[in-house]
């Protein structure tokens, strides 16, 4: 609607426009042609269907990482202190080998312990699994395979056995966890997903990487997600 050639600008825009910002909202106006109106209806969108990828997000994170930390608590366990001789322990979050003290850095694994250590009752001690939950999900893109021998190692005798029905090469594998990590992003930072082919792509994505862990989870997965319904009510220009 126009008035003279002009765009109406709707009441509820002229609200929020100062708040949400004529920058953060102007993606939102240009996808409707200018129509301020469906602009704050897009934006409202976007809020549902980055809500319904998060809970997507959520499944995939903890099912990769729970995965990925059953092989490298095992792996931990068989590697030895190369100055004592000792076993290391399977909690590598607390008594890492040599690798992996490498490949996640210091940095990570103390932040994750100061985090964790905030949500602990009174008394109570830091255990691995506290410390698992507080860990980023860049922790786990970044110990899959490249051309850093440590990581060849890593999968080859450990991380390849999290996929036991992995169909992609493990380059792939890599790719598509990036992929839904860059998504994982984009939600983390309030961004717009209104490039739906994008948001289809990762959700294909964590499809297939929980398929590679276990096919009965992934089915559960597909039955539960919210996002390819969001995607159907998006308001069109």
């Amino acid at each position: 609607m126009s008035i003279a050639g002009q765009p109406v600008v709707s009441p509820i825009y002229v609200t929020l426009e100062p708040y949400l910002t004529a920058v953060r909202l102007a993606p939102y106006l240009a996808s409707m042609n200018g129509d301020y109106k469906k602009s704050i209806q897009l934006y409202r969108w976007n809020i549902a269907a980055s809500g319904a990828m998060y809970e997507a997000l959520h499944v995939f994170e903890v099912v990769l990482r729970n995965a990925m930390d059953l092989q490298l608590c095992a792996w931990n366990a068989s590697q030895a202190d190369p100055v004592s001789g000792a076993a290391h322990r399977h909690d590598w979050l607390m008594d890492p080998s040599r690798l992996l003290a490498r490949l996640v850095p210091a940095d990570d694994r103390g932040m994750a312990k100061q985090r964790a250590a905030k949500f602990l009752p009174k008394g109570s001690t830091l255990v691995h699994a506290d410390i698992l939950a507080q860990m980023p999900l860049s922790a786990w893109r970044f110990l899959l395979p490249d051309n850093d021998p440590g990581r060849q190692l890593l999968w080859r005798d450990a991380l390849a056995k999290s996929f036991p029905r992995l169909t992609m090469t493990p380059r792939e594998l890599v790719d598509a966890v990036e992929g839904i990590y860059r998504m994982r992003n984009r939600v983390a930072h309030l961004e717009p997903l209104l490039r739906t082919a994008s948001v289809k792509a990762q959700m294909q994505n964590i499809r297939d990487v929980l398929k590679a862990i276990d096919g009965d989870v992934e089915s559960w997965f597909s039955s539960t997600q919210k996002v390819s319904a969001e995607l159907q009510r998006q308001p069109q220009a």
